[in-house]
């Protein structure tokens, strides 16, 4: 070998090689024909100083602990059977491949609610609607009691059955005026069954004139959730019970603040700096992935705030997130609740189908007390028979059929008279399915969830009918 041009001095090759083997960063050694290491540069001995026969390594991947997950590949050298083996992080590609088989899950899952709304809120639907109807008679306190009870619970459990089709939703991120304390309740009511369970308490304490925040509600519900669900993580890991879980929103220095804290193990000092890295998690890999706090803070600067945290390990943590004021937003104007007695609907002839023949009859019940004429059908194909033959100021449909599901009905019902599609209303458990919100999105036909309560019903048909003149006027 020549020196450089100027330098006199002389290398020695073999010394070169030596060397440059010995303190190249990248873990490489020589392997014998049976996969023993017969020789190995510092890089790799330090990372993998256990490992004396490479054939031993399943797929040659290998999991360390604390160092990440490397892949050993190997390069004849000889015609003895002797290789060159080396290794390459592939730390960040794994955990992409466990996302993806995490997210392929979630899709499922999410469509597995889907279709369990759907079916809970038709019995929900009935449920509601007629303990409404039922309250409206006169009791003697005892019954009265009972009645209030079946209504408080069933809107409960409509409203979480709810808050789990909003998770499951897939929905571009909308800017509005909300409620951040309603959010937080929200996320609360899903976890306190878990929560009792595990004998965890939580308290909530919420400034009641906190200001609106500005953003999507949905996916600052999915920040709260992950934060509540990382506090139980870390009561778990420390066993101590009762686990106990505060959550605290007020205004300080011109921000909306929340503060999430726990006593649970907390967080070690080394591990504080890398808590928001992606793929960084503290739990094992059957409980976490690494990207919850990461996505967390990633929606909170999206918003415009910050999310951070302070702890001490074995005592516990708390987690603040920040969010800016915007002094000149509203919320949306929400109308008071009214009385559905009277006869505001008299007169008026509509159509009613639903393949629960329950929530027919349910419908028939709160509208005959209008004064409409109402008739019924179980199926898309009864109901179309019955629009032929008569105009209807209001076609309340299920999307969700047997055969001729709600949406096959309308492009039906749009073909044979393109004024009727104004008059539909649909009624469902399932606005989370793609193809049902495409269609509603894309028809803009009006839409009520199930269960809903008797007003929204009337209001909702009111609503209708305001906008265009009926068929047989």
């Amino acid at each position: 070998m020549m020196a450089r041009e100027g330098i006199g001095v002389a290398i020695d090759p073999t010394q070169l090689i030596s060397s440059l083997f010995a303190l190249i960063p990248v873990p490489v050694a020589v392997i014998d024909e049976s996969g023993r290491v017969v020789l190995s540069n510092s890089a790799f001995a330090d990372l993998f100083h256990d490992i004396q026969n490479i054939q031993s390594v399943p797929h040659h991947e290998l999991e360390l602990p604390g160092r990440g997950t490397y892949e050993l590949e190997t390069v004849p050298l000889n015609d003895q059977g002797m290789k060159i083996i080396y290794a390459s992080e592939i730390t960040n590609e794994v955990q992409l491949r466990r996302q993806v088989v995490h997210l392929e899950k979630m899709a499922a899952i999410g469509r597995l609610v889907s279709g369990v709304a759907h079916e809970l809120n038709n019995p929900l639907a009935g449920i509601l609607g007629y303990a409404q109807l039922v309250s409206r008679c006169e009791f003697d306190p005892s019954a009265r009691r009972m009645i209030d009870v079946i209504l408080t619970q069933a809107e409960r459990a409509g409203k979480i059955v709810q808050n789990f089709l909003s998770l499951a939703a897939k929905t571009e991120p909308k800017r509005i005026a909300f409620d951040l304390n309603d959010t937080i309740r929200n996320v609360i009511q899903l976890r306190e069954y878990q929560e009792s369970v595990d004998n965890i308490v939580i308290r909530a304490d919420l400034s009641e004139d906190l200001p609106y925040a500005w953003g999507d509600p949905h996916q600052m519900e999915q920040v709260f959730l992950n934060l509540v669900v990382n506090a139980e993580d870390a009561i778990a890991d420390l066993q101590r019970r009762p686990g106990a879980i505060q959550i605290k929103t007020f205004v300080e220095g011109g921000h909306i603040q929340v503060t999430v804290n726990d006593n649970g193990s907390g967080i070690h000092a080394r591990d504080m700096a890398r808590i928001f890295d992606p793929f960084f998690t503290t739990k094992d890999k059957h409980r976490g992935t690494g990207l919850g706090l990461s996505i967390c803070a990633e929606i909170v600067k999206d918003h415009g705030g910050e999310l951070y945290a302070w702890s001490t390990y074995g005592s516990g943590s708390t987690f603040t997130l920040e969010l800016p004021i915007r002094h000149e937003i509203e919320p949306e104007q929400v109308q008071p609740a009214r009385s559905s007695e009277g006869q505001s609907l008299r007169g008026k002839q509509i159509l009613v189908i639903d393949d629960e023949i329950h929530i027919t009859e349910l419908i028939f019940d709160v509208l005959a007390r209008q004064g409409a004429r109402i008739d019924l059908a179980n199926s898309g194909v009864e109901a179309l028979e019955q629009i032929k033959k008569k105009n209807y100021d209001v076609i309340i449909c299920d999307q969700r059929m047997p055969g001729v599901s709600g949406q096959r009905l309308y492009r039906l019902v749009e073909s044979l008279n393109a004024e009727l599609r104004h008059r539909f209303l649909f009624v469902t458990g399932d606005v989370v399915n793609d193809q049902t919100k495409r269609f509603f999105q894309q028809a803009g036909v009006q839409y009520l969830r199930k269960p809903f309560r008797i007003q929204e019903l009337v209001d909702a048909i009111e609503g209708l009918l305001n906008r265009s003149q009926p068929l047989n006027s």
